[in-house]
């Protein structure tokens, strides 16, 4: 050795965990092997996490991941004990809830966000339908959703202080679906009798001679559930166009919305297609100063309409000229609803009663189109929570569109998303008057934008971010 340096031996060299290395790559080398696609979510998720983190900080690195992480609930859930299921987001979610409740706590939220007590409120008369719940496991999942969909909003309205955070958020949103979409997209080329992922619903649409069609449903368990997140997020895409996204942002969001539309037209969702022509016009209304968008459009919507494929079309056409049976069974479900809300005008039936109260007493007809729903999403509360929840759902909506109108100046000024809060929410509104959307994803999605558009609606324009703090790496939580 040269005189100057010091030999290093193998005790002086950091200890590399190769035990706990090696048991990792195997763990999940398994778990590729029996379920690839679960795993594939699962790793894409952890990476995401890390990178967000890194980049934005704890708290809002976690909060990017989880609103992302939205479409891969079902890919992401682990089966504990029967029908017991644990979902990956859910422990992120609590994880995150705990963080920040333990920093904010509840008072200042509960004096000043109206919609919060409103949600507490629906909280509780679900929370009294459990004691005539004839399926008792249903109606705790309801109310457990719904503490969910109100951490959610508890979430979102602690840490979106200002204008970059929403849109940030509402990106990630937007982001989160291309995964989801890409793999719907693949379903959508694979035959009728290929294998699918157990946690959805088989449904098939058919086109011109009666050829058969899977109705993707991709990360959801649900064709028309998966279709009403792309509406959604296809709103979102473009209302984010109108904020302040680098050319790079534009390009991916732009990019993502595209997917969102193409993907959903394989859905054969007519209430999808709707929802995306609401989100269309939506748009011409919010930049109706700009000629450009109000001719680009029509243009745009006339050229999805007849790249839509043939199902679609065709079950479109049935819908408009009424040869569709789904359009005489949803006049049935309302019935039925209307029905029920009559005759339990007070606390309806409970969550875990409507199944057994439309299989029972309210049954119009055994035809299998019609299902045990209201098929609307105010008049599923209103099964649910009797007049007064109808009337609590239809105050939440008033009030969020309210917050996003009322703030228009202010949340321009401030650079708030709120062309995207308006046209995402008009698209979610419509499209659910077509089926219950009782399901967690879009209920946390709806949340989450109820949350932004109330912050919106009380910010300042020199607003600064929630909870900053300096961490390593140069970001802020």
């Amino acid at each position: 050795m040269t005189r100057g340096m010091t030999r290093l031996t193998g005790r002086d060299l950091p200890r590399t965990p190769w035990i706990p290395i090696a048991l990792a790559l195997v763990a999940l080398t398994v778990a590729v092997a029996l379920r690839p696609l679960e795993s594939a979510a699962f790793v894409l998720l952890v990476a995401a996490t890390v990178v967000l983190v890194l980049r934005f900080g704890l708290r809002l690195g976690l909060w990017y991941a989880l609103v992302g992480s939205i479409p891969l609930r079902q890919a992401l859930a682990v089966d504990v004990a029967g029908t017991i299921t644990l979902f990956y987001g859910d422990v992120l979610l609590y994880a995150l809830a705990v963080l920040v409740l333990y920093e904010r706590g509840l008072t200042r939220i509960l004096k000043r966000s109206v919609t919060f007590r409103l949600g507490i409120v629906v909280l509780g008369l679900s929370v009294i339908g459990l004691y005539t719940a004839t399926r008792v496991m249903w109606g705790a999942a309801s109310v457990y959703r719904i503490v969910c969909q109100l951490t959610f909003f508890y979430l979102a309205y602690q840490l979106v202080r200002d204008g970059r955070t929403a849109t940030r958020t509402l990106a990630a949103i937007v982001l989160g679906l291309a995964p989801a979409a890409a793999y719907g997209l693949y379903q959508a080329f694979l035959p009728v009798d290929a294998q699918l992922p157990k946690w959805g619903n088989k449904m098939i649409a058919y086109g011109l001679g009666d050829s058969p069609h899977i109705r993707i449903f991709s990360t959801f368990n649900h064709a028309l559930r998966f279709s009403h997140y792309l509406t959604v997020g296809f709103g979102l895409a473009l209302g984010l166009l109108a904020s302040r996204l680098s050319r790079r942002a534009r390009t991916v969001t732009t990019a993502t919305g595209l997917l969102s539309a193409v993907t959903n037209l394989f859905t054969y969702s007519a209430a999808g297609l709707v929802g995306m022509f609401g989100a269309g016009v939506a748009t011409a209304v919010v930049f109706r100063r700009r000629r450009v968008v109000l001719l680009a459009v029509p243009v745009a919507l006339v050229v999805l309409f007849f790249a839509s494929p043939a199902a679609l079309v065709r079950k479109f056409e049935n819908v408009v000229t009424g040869d569709a049976m789904t359009v005489a069974a949803r006049m049935i479900t309302y019935r039925q609803a209307v029905q029920v809300v009559r005759d339990h005008p007070f606390l309806g039936v409970g969550w875990g009663s409507i199944r057994t109260a439309l299989e029972g007493r309210y049954r119009v007809t055994r035809a299998r189109e019609v299902a045990f729903t209201a098929e609307n999403y105010f008049l599923q509360r209103g099964l649910a929570m009797g007049v007064p929840g109808l009337l609590l759902s239809l105050a939440v909506c008033v009030l969020f569109f309210r917050n996003v109108v009322r703030s228009r100046a202010r949340a321009e000024a401030a650079g708030w998303p709120r062309a995207a809060l308006l046209i995402g929410g008009t698209a979610f509104y419509l499209q659910a008057q077509s089926f219950p959307a009782a399901e967690p994803a879009s209920n946390y999605l709806l949340w989450i934008l109820l949350a932004v558009a109330e912050r919106m609606s009380v910010s300042k324009t020199d607003a600064r971010p929630a909870l900053e703090q300096p961490v390593r790496g140069g970001g802020q939580a």
